[in-house]
């Protein structure tokens, strides 16, 4: 395995690592339910709206990217929707996996 392959598998995991822990984190204190509360009410600041408009287009690439790459298509599909309800937690997994 090439030196860059490692690096970049092993930035996967600390990313991972840390995103499901703060994610982790904001459940034990918040709870999954005001998740989209909170997404979607800061649409209303325009920074925060420019930031979440980003990170919704770039989850539908990565979704739409691992149903055309997925055979059968019906598991990328599958993954395609884990990687928009999960983000990170679910894309960076995948990234090391495949």
């Amino acid at each position: 395995m090439r030196i860059g392959t490692i690096g970049f598998r092993l930035l996967l995991a600390v990313g991972w690592a840390i995103l499901f822990y703060v994610t982790f984190e904001a459940v034990r204190q918040m709870g999954a339910g005001p998740a989209g509360k909170v997404f979607l009410g800061d649409f209303a600041h325009p920074w925060r709206a420019q930031f979440n408009t980003d990170f919704s287009l770039h989850l539908i690439l990565v979704a739409l990217w691992m149903i055309y790459r997925s055979r059968p298509w019906i598991v990328g599909l599958v993954f395609g929707l884990l990687a928009i309800v999960l983000g990170g937690v679910f894309t960076l997994a995948y990234l090391l996996v495949v």
